[in-house]
């Protein structure tokens, strides 16, 4: 799973935008450290850990309205000589409410890939995520966010060892609520707290006695989390033009600004010595 996070981090690079896209293209790519716990019941074996591990995501948006968002999350347990639980996801969003950028509220609907050969699984589960999204501005360069993912049904696995049955009726859902503050025109300092949940069922395995035939039991990783994000954006001024990437749509402004008025300024100038110098006229004699 760790291959893919360099894959997530450039998803929406700007490099990427389309030669004959039409329309504003927005985009985010950010990095975290997620400070995680990681707790498990029910499995072939009970485990409760640090799972301190980076997170990935990215998003882009067009025409401020439709976006795609992927991610990658993990829980590092090689401290407890296990396989890491790693988090994949990716959905397609639609603003239903969008009055400024950063006041918003989205849905979506996407895919979840999970990794928990940590708890006994023999392979990946994955299925399905529906997903809500929003942001709340506080003020100019702080503004709140919201995220939630339901998985309602993720594909049965069997145990890594037969004796330990099946894992069933798999279901999750994923949170995470935060601040972003804006330190530049391009990047933000992002924090906030993140929590990852897998519900199952476990049969088929030989119970020992006086031991239930069915184990209910969870997955969950948990944590503060902190890290940057790199926002760009690009404007077409007609469909045989590339994309212009700008960082927070200030550095281009800003030049085009700067030519505009070093214009003006040269113009003025002008006047202002043929004011000064009028030209004479000459008679013919």
């Amino acid at each position: 799973m760790k291959r893919n996070a360099f894959g997530l981090f450039f998803l929406c690079a700007p490099g990427g935008a389309p030669a004959l896209a039409v329309g504003p293209i927005d985009g985010e790519v950010g990095a975290v450290w997620w400070a995680n716990e990681f707790q498990s019941t029910g499995g072939s074996t009970a485990i409760s850990g640090d799972g301190d591990a980076p997170g990935y995501r990215a998003e882009l948006w067009l025409f401020k309205k439709y976006g795609v968002r992927a991610g990658q999350f993990s829980s590092d347990l090689g401290d407890l000589s296990m396989d890491n639980a790693d988090y994949l996801s990716v959905d397609v969003m639609w603003k239903v409410f969008s009055p400024t950028e950063n006041n918003y509220f989205a849905v979506g609907a996407g895919w979840q890939d999970m990794d928990l050969a940590s708890v006994g699984l023999d392979g990946n589960t994955s299925g399905a995520r529906l997903t809500a999204d929003g942001r709340v501005a506080a003020a100019g360069l702080v503004y709140f966010y919201g995220h939630a993912s339901s998985l309602p049904s993720l594909d049965d696995a069997d145990a890594t060892i037969a004796a330990d049955g099946t894992f069933e009726d798999l279901s999750g859902f994923e949170t995470e609520v935060g601040v972003s503050v804006k330190l530049a025109p391009f990047v933000s300092l992002r924090g906030g707290y993140r929590t990852q949940t897998v519900d199952f069922t476990r049969t088929g395995f030989v119970p020992l006695p006086g031991q239930p035939a069915t184990v209910s039991g969870e997955v969950e990783s948990d944590g503060f989390l902190a890290g940057l994000t790199f926002r760009f954006c690009a404007r077409l001024r007609s469909t045989t033009h590339r994309a212009v990437p700008t960082m927070g749509r200030s550095w281009v402004s800003c030049i085009r600004s700067a030519i505009r008025n070093r214009r003006r300024a040269t113009r003025t100038r002008s006047a202002r010595s043929r004011a000064r110098c009028p030209r004479r006229s000459v008679r013919s004699t």
